[in-house]
């Protein structure tokens, strides 16, 4: 999603993402091109104690508030608007505006609270802050099968029906997805258990790594006991074991849908 959100619809995007999962992915990439707000003095000669927005210049030196939390550690916070920020602090601060992705990388290293004193916040670790800035690759694991596996395919006893919701909510936002389909697969070579499987049918391989790292986060985000969950593409022009239980033996949990072609008048007419 490339249009900027207003901070009201920012704010209402964050309540839904912290009930759903399904709308997480769409919430970060929109906070990471976006604005926020942050308590600091530069320095200039800035009164503190007054509130009052500050305009940043090249070289200037800032010193930003931490929050205690209740465990004893500390936290920078901040805020996705001016109107939460002010209803977060008891006594005048100046403030900060600064792009989110700045503010990040400035504060590398440190723990981030997003609207602490609101009904609807988010905690930001430093590893967690590292995979918004794509510095690492986050808790995505590639593998390649070598040679030929035997491995056990079938359905879950428990259906994952939460997980699958929020994955049918999240993936309609993803046009490049044709077709999702769930599978409970055990490689005795490789998991002492089995773990669910999630098979993508894409139109093309676009934005594949944030697509992946995005569909495992909701399914993970979304499963009562954290557990592993593996995505495989669906490659129609090689039809492997896996591929083609997917495909043949199961019915997809989510599958786009097709426009309506619209009918001429004479076809309506007689029809």
């Amino acid at each position: 999603m490339s249009n900027y959100m207003s901070e009201q619809q920012l704010e209402q995007l964050l309540e839904k993402a912290a009930k759903e999962p399904a709308y997480r992915p769409e919430f970060l990439q929109q906070l990471l091109i976006g604005h926020i707000y942050c308590l600091g003095v530069t320095g200039q000669n800035t009164d503190p104690m007054q509130t009052t927005q500050i305009h940043l210049k090249a070289g200037d030196e800032i010193q930003l508030q931490k929050w205690t939390k209740a465990d004893g550690s500390e936290a920078l916070p901040f805020f996705l608007s001016l109107d939460t920020l002010q209803k977060s602090i008891e006594e005048e601060h100046s403030y900060l505006y600064l792009p989110t992705q700045q503010f990040f990388e400035m504060t590398m290293g440190d723990t981030l609270v997003l609207n602490p004193m609101s009904p609807y916040g988010k905690e930001f670790s430093p590893n967690e802050i590292r995979q918004l800035l794509q510095i690492d690759a986050g808790q995505v694991e590639s593998y390649e099968v070598e040679q030929d596996t035997e491995v056990l395919l079938g359905q879950p006893a428990e259906y994952p029906y939460k997980m699958v919701t929020q994955l049918q909510k999240f993936l309609q936002t993803k046009p490049q997805v044709q077709a999702a389909y769930l599978a409970l697969m055990h490689n005795p070579q490789r998991d002492a258990e089995p773990t669910l499987i999630i098979g993508l049918q894409l139109d093309a391989p676009q934005s594949l790594d944030q697509l992946i790292q995005q569909t495992g986060q909701v399914a993970f985000d979304s499963l009562d006991q954290p557990s592993l969950v593996d995505l495989t593409i669906i490659d129609d022009q090689q039809m492997d074991g896996l591929s083609r239980y997917m495909r043949e033996e199961t019915t997809p949990f989510y599958q786009r849908e097709q426009p309506e072609k619209r009918r001429g008048i004479l076809t309506r007419f007689f029809s």
